[in-house]
């Protein structure tokens, strides 16, 4: 008897709720896409990032967006800030009638998730939090008379200490950065959290809009290239029951991944290594695992590496592809 209390029945109730996160859902219908953006991304593959940002606007027609505002670009010295480049960017999607995440915070997308200036790396951790709330109040205060913004993002899978090269993942201070955001605007603030290493409890409770990510191959240091064995099911089942819990009312995927993962850098990779994680078929494949995951908002992340494999290595096939989401 104790064998079946122990062993079977916890078993049981695991296999269930296995069950449960696999079982098909209904694909998606009139999807919005997006694309996350990043200027340092563009001049890091030696891209014109005005060039592709404009293109992005206007040749691919993109109608969301996911915008950030690094910390270490925007305040490069203590009290001395240049705006003009998230100026142009959020200007420039105002004027083409698009929609954007704006992400506030000290972690933001892309490598090395913390974002901090040279002069405040060496301030106390105390004394560098402080200085990171009076820039997201600074950040949120300028851009908030933007109509193209439709949310704002607080930091970013801020609790995926696996990843980033990050000072803390102290609850209580992504809390503040939170009621601070809200204190000065009324728009829907999202979290995001990773789709595939997180339960998202944490993420959930803490805002209206719950973004997670959806990656299908990685690099390992120890196991090489690995792909996720998650269903595309998955993601709207474990947000379902999450949302027992929580407070959020939306799940949108926030990265989809559609660019290789680099070893160590997909600009420097050779094609061929790019495409052990990326080939030219996956993108399509892609597109089709997000729709079967049944989340109706969903942005893609790779639109530089798109028009760089298109003007540098002369490969249109994911910049061509990309266009026909949208046009």
């Amino acid at each position: 008897m104790r064998f079946i209390k122990y062993i079977l029945i916890p078993a049981a109730i695991i296999g269930t709720f296995i069950g449960y996160l696999y079982a098909p859902v209904k694909p998606a219908q009139n999807i919005e896409w997006g694309v996350s953006f990043s200027p340092k991304q563009a001049e890091s593959l030696e891209l014109d990032w005005r060039e592709v940002y404009r293109s992005i606007l206007t040749e691919l027609n993109v109608t969301h967006l996911r915008l950030n505002s690094f910390w270490s670009d925007l305040e490069p010295t203590q009290g001395e800030y240049r705006f003009s480049d998230l100026d142009y960017m959020l200007n420039l999607a105002e004027s083409h009638s698009k929609k954007v995440i704006l992400v506030v915070g000290r972690r933001q997308p892309r490598w090395p998730e913390c974002h901090i200036p040279e002069w405040g790396k060496g301030l106390s951790l105390e004394e560098q939090d402080e200085r990171v709330l009076e820039f997201v109040k600074k950040i949120v205060e300028r851009y908030r008379g933007n109509e193209s913004i439709v949310a704002w993002q607080v930091e970013n899978e801020f609790f995926l200490d696996s990843f980033g090269e990050c000072p803390t993942y102290d609850k209580k201070f992504i809390d503040r950065e939170i009621q601070l955001v809200r204190s000065l605007d009324d728009r829907p603030i999202m979290i995001t959290d990773s789709g595939e290493l997180s339960p998202w409890i944490r993420t959930g409770f803490r805002a209206e809009i719950l973004g997670v990510s959806m990656y299908r191959t990685v690099l390992n240091p120890r196991l090489g290239y690995i792909t996720y064995p998650h269903p595309p099911s998955y993601y709207s089942r474990l947000n379902n029951f999450v949302k027992l819990f929580t407070r959020h009312d939306k799940l949108i995927v926030s990265e989809l991944q559609m660019e290789p993962w680099g070893n160590p850098f997909i600009g420097t990779d050779s094609t061929e290594e790019n495409y052990k994680s990326f080939p030219r078929e996956r993108f399509a494949e892609n597109l089709h695992y997000a729709r079967n995951s049944g989340v109706s908002e969903v942005y893609l992340w790779g639109v530089e590496w798109w028009y760089y494999m298109k003007e540098v290595r002369d490969i249109d096939t994911f910049w061509e592809q990309a266009k026909e989401i949208w046009n």
